[in-house]
């Protein structure tokens, strides 16, 4: 049954909805406590997490074109259809925050955590994929810089 389901693409898409989250919280730049200084751009995420039942390493690299200078926890959520973030504290170039996900694996709840500079970001997540009894925790890393102007 856990194969079943993570294999029909869950975990994938999992990975791509932490991706999201992670460029969101990332591209925040405000002068305010709830910001980080980040550039507007092209930025190149790799994200890379172990496949919870084969032990394989997953890697996913994308790009996406970052607009907004001010994203708040509340953007970030109404970009992302499964996922919640909350509690999110921002101390200067880190960021911490609670996450939870209704996907059709299960619910997911974790933590996550990052660091920011203008021009890079790297964090971490620790998520629990709860599939009836069971519980598989799910570690994924990411790490992603500006590489230019969006087009």
């Amino acid at each position: 049954m856990v194969g079943a389901v993570l294999a029909a693409g869950n975990l994938r898409s999992f990975v791509r909805v932490l991706f999201a989250a992670a460029v969101l919280v990332a591209a925040s730049r405000s002068v305010h406590a709830e910001g980080l200084p980040v550039e507007p751009g092209l930025w190149e995420v790799t994200w890379s997490m172990p496949d919870p039942l084969r032990g394989e390493p997953i890697r996913q690299v994308e790009r996406t074109c970052v607009r907004d200078r001010v994203i708040t926890a509340e953007r970030v959520n109404a970009k992302m259809q499964q996922c919640r973030i909350s509690n999110a504290v921002i101390h200067g170039p880190t960021a911490r925050w609670k996450m939870r996900c209704d996907t059709p694996a299960g619910p997911m709840t974790g933590t996550g955590s990052l660091r920011s500079s203008p021009v890079a970001v790297a964090g971490s997540v620790e998520m629990t994929v709860a599939l009836g009894a069971l519980e598989i925790p799910v570690t994924g890393a990411f790490k992603g810089r500006r590489i230019g102007d969006c087009r």
